[in-house]
């Protein structure tokens, strides 16, 4: 596998460390006006894994190589990805996540809070991701 492409793949707890120092950043030294977290949920990856010769860990991999360098993936549940856009707005990102979702054929929810609309405080920007996954989700799952 390309190094490159491991670059910016993180954990969960490395993922919200990065937005809440995005927002510091931005607080501090003014370099940038916005930043956009987003969610990817693919109902019943985990099923098509099993199907398919994909394994778990390429459809991160498949994301990082359709998204800037700057960007990074946060692999949570073998059907949650959760993006970290940095200095993008809500339609940078997505434009990103169209992109993204044009590469696969297989249903993809996604939804995108995006600093300061969304909120200034991470934890206003993580409610808002809630929000719309209990807005998107829950229909979808009680389906299953």
């Amino acid at each position: 596998m390309d190094k490159k492409l491991k670059n910016h793949i993180y954990d969960f707890e490395v993922f919200r460390a990065l937005v809440e120092i995005e927002i510091e950043r931005i607080k501090r030294y003014r370099h940038s006006e916005a930043f956009s977290i987003a969610f990817l949920y693919a109902p019943n990856l985990a099923k098509k894994y099993k199907e398919s010769d994909l394994s778990e860990n390429e459809i991160a991999f498949l994301i990082r190589g359709n998204i800037r360098s700057a960007d990074v993936v946060s692999s949570v549940e073998e059907d949650f990805i959760f993006l970290f856009y940095p200095d993008t707005t809500r339609e940078g990102a997505k434009v990103s996540i169209d992109r993204i979702k044009s590469k696969f054929d297989f249903e993809i929810i996604e939804g995108i809070a995006s600093f300061p609309e969304d909120g200034t405080k991470a934890e206003d920007l993580y409610a808002k991701l809630v929000k719309i996954m209990n807005e998107k989700l829950i229909p979808v799952i009680e389906l299953d």
